[in-house]
């Protein structure tokens, strides 16, 4: 038991004395994308919104925008963002070959959709096609479509074709949004039109279970960015609709925790007052004014709470645990993994474990 307990103060003695370790630690690579709170780590995928302005005066069904116009981007599966060809050239310049720029392309954009049982994205492309082309109209003209309507003008009954009379666009706009750390990365598509519209397929095999899709490609003569915080409703339709606004009990808001550090501590709520203040997010609407207000009191409510001997466990918590990961690091420089490692008791070689 001694020799268990000498190999452990020997580990931690070289996991002070040479924190490096018999390899180097895993802190060292993740410096790039962890500190500076994770400012260079890569952007998760499912973090997205897409918005569809649609003009009013284009549409057939009305509800499709004041009631539905928020579900529509809730229901994308998957969207491109922006693509991009640049064409060159390469001249002969008296022999010396230089490439020059010529043109660029932009390229068109998919994106699905779960083919929802309201029938909200079924109801969006309806319009689109009914405004843009008269054929749908048509065909529930009788007699539009028989043998025998083209023998004379007196059998056409009705207009065909792109022959509709629309003027002004469908989609004043699309925006993608990528969200991020309360921020986000807008993708403005000026002047989009849709070239290819499919619905899924049926099917009573293996694969039917599956949820059906619809998709959509998408053409635009322009992209404009934006960049900024998602506070003060500035991502359109984003937290809007089917949205639980209502703050997390472990938040400052929520209610918080009597304690000075951790989710809902007093630290955390005061710097979210703070940070409200500053930014000036609270000053934005009475709703954001009253729920700084609500973080500020559960805060102060929070401090009565501490009491010395917690203040204290919180700061032997801390202390083990740094002390703990410098000991794990000094073991082999990487957590949870075994390697061979020397004892405290002569020239034996055993394997350990650090499991925290």
């Amino acid at each position: 038991m001694a020799s268990k307990n000498n190999g452990f103060l020997d580990q931690l003695v070289n996991g002070i004395t040479n924190p490096k370790g018999n390899l180097g630690s895993w802190q060292h690579a993740s410096r790039t994308f962890q500190d500076d709170y994770f400012r260079l780590a890569p952007k998760s995928k499912f973090l997205y919104h897409v918005f569809f302005d649609i003009n009013t005066s284009a549409l057939k069904s009305l509800n499709l925008k004041y009631q539905h116009q928020n579900e529509i981007g809730l229901l994308v599966k998957s969207a491109d963002l922006p693509k991009f060809t640049l064409k060159t050239a390469t001249l002969n310049q008296y022999n010396r070959k230089k490439v020059v720029q010529m043109d660029h392309e932009l390229m068109p954009l998919n994106i699905k959709f779960h083919d929802d049982r309201a029938h909200i994205i079924n109801t969006m492309w309806q319009n689109y096609y009914a405004y843009y082309y008269a054929d749908p109209s048509a065909a529930k003209t009788p007699g539009a479509y028989s043998r025998n309507a083209m023998k004379s003008s007196n059998y056409i009954r009705t207009t065909y074709g792109f022959d509709n009379g629309s003027s002004i666009p469908f989609f004043n706009k699309i925006v993608l949004y990528q969200l991020n750390k309360r921020e986000y990365v807008s993708y403005t598509l000026i002047n989009p039109l849709i070239t290819s519209f499919s619905h899924d397929q049926v099917q009573s095999n293996d694969q039917g279970s599956a949820g059906a899709e619809n998709n959509m490609t998408i053409a635009y003569e322009a992209v404009s960015y934006n960049v900024g915080s998602i506070r003060g409703g500035k991502v359109k339709g984003f937290a809007v609709d089917h949205y639980d606004k209502s703050p997390s009990p472990l938040s400052a808001a929520g209610g918080g925790t009597s304690s000075i550090f951790g989710p809902g501590g007093v630290i955390d709520g005061a710097a979210d007052v703070l940070d409200s203040l500053a930014s000036g997010e609270a000053f934005e609407s009475p709703a954001n004014f009253l729920s700084t207000a609500i973080t500020a009191v559960n805060t102060y409510q929070n401090t009565k709470g501490l009491t010395n001997a917690g203040v204290r466990q919180e700061g032997r918590n801390l202390l083990i645990g740094g002390t703990i990961a410098v000991a794990a690091a000094g073991l082999s420089g990487l957590k949870n993994v075994v390697f061979p490692s020397r004892t405290g008791n002569g020239g034996t070689t055993q394997a350990n474990q650090v499991d925290f």
